[in-house]
């Protein structure tokens, strides 16, 4: 019970404390054209993007009400929580738990007609950070949907060293940018190997992307380790 009241308490005082703040940052978007056609326009996306990124692109999408898998893990009930306090739908599940009965929700979201879009992390939830696991290409395959791969970073930041994926906070008024680029159309009859190879091609162009948006902002300055030591 305690726990509980805790975490609600967390969610309660977090949502309140990152709309204010996550509403100062200054931003930039790279490669708005996709955002405008796949993001925020009409028909459905599947969002990629690394753990880090997570606390912050819950709300940033928060408009269109995606929605977006998060783990049964303590580290998900927050952030479980945290989303659905500003509008995103929340689903529970991940590759260790519960993904299969969670990528059907996901499915079946998406095919509904009009504007839905679903997001998860690939490199959830316990690492290791910045490796792609499979569940959101085989997602955009079988829906039909675009693969949009999507990465942010923050300067001045808040990194968690402690967390297995670097969380990342952008602290009031800083410069944050979101980087996209152009989204995969996945074939209805790709086999195993070419969905290694294309899941091998995820993870590298999220990386690069990832580097992309950290000297944008100037955080790979301030954090080289991160690209000396990627994996824990």
């Amino acid at each position: 019970m305690r726990k509980e009241l805790r975490n609600r308490l967390i969610i309660i005082v977090g949502s309140i404390l990152f709309r204010l703040w996550f509403s100062t940052c200054r931003l930039t978007i790279i490669g708005r054209e996709y955002h405008d056609r796949y993001a925020m326009g009409n028909g459905p996306a599947v969002g990629a993007t690394w753990h880090r990124c997570a606390i912050f692109l819950v709300w940033f999408f928060r408009r269109i009400k995606p929605m977006i898998m998060f783990s049964r893990s303590a580290d998900g009930d927050l952030l479980a929580g945290f989303a659905e306090k500003v509008g995103v739908r929340p689903v529970r599940g991940s590759s260790s738990r519960g993904g299969r009965e969670a990528l059907r929700t996901m499915h079946d979201f998406l095919s509904r007609p009009g504007r839905h879009k679903a997001a998860t992390v690939l490199d959830g939830p316990r690492g290791p950070r910045f490796v792609a696991k499979k569940g959101m290409i085989v997602l955009a395959k079988e829906a039909g949907a675009p693969l949009l791969p999507i990465m942010m970073s923050a300067w001045p930041a808040v990194t968690i060293k402690n967390a297995w994926d670097r969380t990342l906070v952008p602290l009031p008024f800083s410069r944050v940018t979101v980087v996209y680029r152009e989204p995969w159309r996945i074939p209805p009859k790709l086999d195993e190997q070419g969905m290694e190879a294309l899941r091998v091609e995820v993870e590298e162009t999220l990386n690069d992307m990832m580097q992309e948006a950290d000297m944008d902002t100037g955080y790979i300055r301030q954090w080289p380790a991160v690209y000396n030591k990627r994996q824990p």
